[in-house]
């Protein structure tokens, strides 16, 4: 079965999540939906993933980077848990990640001038929502299908 090759799957899940810093980036600059910083903490966990799976598809050592780009989604999943959960109520955001709390780190005339040069969206502010759901909401099961397809990738590699 083609699906069975660990340098293919390596592949299938760097192009996955290739694709997923891409519709952010058509989100961003083609419909001007800003990244929160949490938003940005997970698209450094995907570029994490993309790096680990490139180099194990490069240097053919899928058993070591499925390693690195399982690690990676764990901590994708986490934060896209984390800010779900903190969407909900049900967990506090970070205090620098939130519209009360980003304005308090800049002092008076000093937050005209930072607010017109500085383009800071608060994660406690949905500003986008996908039928219904959050953008981290969506990469929650994202994170998973890398986490699965990684967990099929170590069984394959160990074979």
């Amino acid at each position: 079965m083609i699906l069975q090759s660990p340098r293919l799957l390596l592949a299938l899940l760097g192009l996955f999540t290739v694709g997923l810093l891409a519709s952010g980036v058509v989100l961003e600059h083609g419909f001007g939906v800003l990244p929160c910083q949490m938003c940005w903490w997970q698209r450094y966990a995907h570029v994490a993933i993309v790096i680990c799976a490139a180099v194990g598809v490069y240097l053919q050592q899928e058993r070591y980077a499925v390693s690195g780009v399982a690690a990676a989604a764990l901590v994708g999943l986490g934060i896209a848990g984390w800010q779900v959960a903190a969407q909900q109520g049900l967990l506090p955001f970070p205090a620098s990640c939130t519209a009360h709390g980003a304005a308090a780190l800049v002092a008076g005339a000093d937050l005209l001038a930072a607010m017109a040069t500085t383009k800071v969206i608060p994660c406690d502010l949905e500003t986008f929502k996908l039928f219904g759901l959050s953008l981290a909401a969506w990469n929650v099961p994202c994170m998973l299908i890398v986490l699965g397809g990684s967990l099929r990738v170590w069984v394959y590699s160990r074979a």
